[in-house]
């Protein structure tokens, strides 16, 4: 009898083709039929996956080993078209579909260099400010992929940053009443790139009011900053619902490895009203990424891409 099984996670794109393939394993003392007829249904999938890597020619050595090392995930909706066994061999035979656009897309992909090491947070200062205010920044930042904890750790100078918070009340105003405070960010490190700082100015009933807004203003421009110094350049997707910040690593992964012409996915800045900007390097108008976006499935979640403003940046929604 034929066996079907489908394994289909949220539909196949247009381009997605089909590959046969054929797997065997052996059945003896310590692996019985079942167990045999396991690895050859991964077998066959790995056969079928390297059909598809044939079909698009040469390759990178180091990337096709990669893909075919991710064997599972590039075959997972797949129909079993024969399984069983002779009593010493385990036989299946499937048809799977392969998303030979992404497929080509990873092939292209050239070595990744090796990971340079990111700025990593090792103090906070405070002063004048309300108790905690630095530390959660330093924590908002850190969940957001700014900054990594390296406090504790041994870190490089050139990768150390220091992040400061100075709160000064100006007065109060006598109309209309209110009080006006200043405060200024500042995240220090070595060489003029490592560092950015900013000063705002905030104003409310109360002091703690009045803290709490020109803190948020000023550590806005400096996450900014941040993002122009460590890239330049690209396209800008600013996600106004973006948390929790799994959903923001996923949605990254997702446009690496679906959207043609994305080349590096990665957060750019976080915002004070809690917006996440993500920086996409590539070949790409911000229309053809607005476009393109109606095609990104990300796991437990639904992209809405919404406006185009100007002509780096996107608009978008994650709900």
């Amino acid at each position: 009898m034929v066996l079907v099984l489908a394994a289909f996670l949220g539909g196949l794109p247009a381009w997605a083709a089909p590959f046969a393939g054929t797997g065997h394993a052996p059945i003896s003392e310590k692996v019985d039929s079942l167990k045999a007829r396991g690895q050859a249904l991964e077998r066959a999938r790995r056969a079928a996956l390297e059909a598809a890597l044939e079909q698009l020619g040469p390759a990178d050595a180091v990337q096709r080993k990669k893909i075919l090392d991710e064997a599972a995930v590039w075959t997972r909706a797949y129909r079993v078209l024969q399984q069983g066994d002779d009593g010493a061999t385990a036989t299946a035979v499937v048809s799977v579909e392969i998303d030979t656009g992404r497929l080509s897309k990873a092939l292209a992909l050239p070595v990744a260099p090796a990971a340079k090491e990111g700025p990593a947070l090792v103090a906070v200062r405070g002063e004048g400010c309300a108790e905690g205010a630095a530390e959660a920044l330093a924590q908002r930042w850190i969940k957001a992929g700014l900054l990594r904890d390296g406090r504790g750790g041994t870190i490089s100078a050139a990768s150390a940053r220091t992040l400061e918070l100075r709160c000064r009340e100006l007065g109060a105003v006598a109309y209309p009443h209110g009080i006006v405070v200043e405060a200024a960010v500042v995240l220090r490190g070595e060489g003029r790139d490592g560092s950015a700082s900013a000063t705002a100015t905030g104003f409310a009933a109360d002091a703690a009011a009045a803290a709490a807004s020109a803190l948020e203003s000023a550590s806005s421009q400096v996450s900014g900053a941040m993002s122009v110094q460590s890239a330049g350049g690209g396209l800008r997707l600013r996600l106004t619902t973006p948390w929790p910040a799994a959903r923001v690593r996923r949605l990254e992964r997702a446009i690496a490895e679906s959207v043609i012409g994305a080349q590096a996915v990665k957060v750019a800045a976080v915002g004070g009203d809690g917006s996440v900007t993500l920086k996409i390097d590539g070949p790409l108008s911000a229309a053809e990424l607005q476009e393109r976006l109606a095609a990104v499935q990300v796991p437990g979640a639904t992209l809405v891409a919404l406006e185009v403003e100007g002509p780096d940046v996107v608009h978008a929604r994650l709900q």
